[in-house]
Order: structure tokens, then sequence, then C-alpha cells
């Protein structure tokens, strides 16, 4: 009976996750994942993609992309919406871009795009 307790301490002691552990050591540093989350350049992950349709009436533009690693989407092709800071002055079909994307109200919305060098 001593053993089958001992086994159940030790397996509740190693189940019990890292963040709940005393940090007590680091009482003064305060939370560092917001840092992390607001990271500079994190903003700037684009996504390489070819333009396969643009639709200047609606400002839309199908992309067939690489895996969008931002929204946790595998590569396929769709159809993206445009924010207004993201208008490009000249954008075709067969053009390569890199893009950001990101969700915003429901909506695939790019907020960044760019040739592809």
């Amino acid at each position: 009976m001593k053993t089958i307790l001992s086994i159940l301490a030790l397996s509740a002691a190693l189940a019990t996750p890292a963040f709940a552990q005393d940090h007590s050591a680091h009482a003064g540093h305060g939370d560092h994942s917001a840092a992390v989350a607001a990271a500079p350049g994190a903003e700037a992950v684009l996504t390489a993609g070819e333009v396969t349709r643009v639709d200047a009436r609606s400002g839309k533009l199908t992309i067939r992309h690489e895996e969008i690693k931002n929204l946790d989407m595998p590569p396929m092709t769709m159809v993206f919406a445009l924010a207004e800071s993201a208008k490009p002055a000249a954008i075709k079909a067969g053009d390569k871009v890199l893009f950001r994307a990101e969700e915003k109200e429901g909506a695939l919305i790019i907020t960044r795009i760019q040739p592809a060098s």
C-alpha cells in the first residue's frame, strides 16, 4: 500500500505544471508574457504567395499562399480583402508577393503587401 501511495505522490508531483510551481525568486520581475507577445518584429512576419486574381472593384485579391503562421493556416488558395493602408499601386495576377494577413471581425484582411524580391 505504501508503494502505491508513493507512486501516486510521485506522479502528482511530476504532473504539476511548471506555471503552478513557486516562482517567489522572480517576484520582482513582473509578467514577461506580455513582453513576448508584443516583441518587436512579431508584426513583420510575412507570408509568400502568388496573386492569381485581382478584383479591383471590390478590393480583393486571390492568392495562392504558403502557410500563414500567425493564423495557423495551411497552404492554399483563397480570397483576401485589402485594408486601405495595404492597397498596392499596381498589382496583377502572376505577381509574387509577401503579405501579412490578419483576422478582423471574422474577415481575413491583408494589412501589408509588397512584391517578393
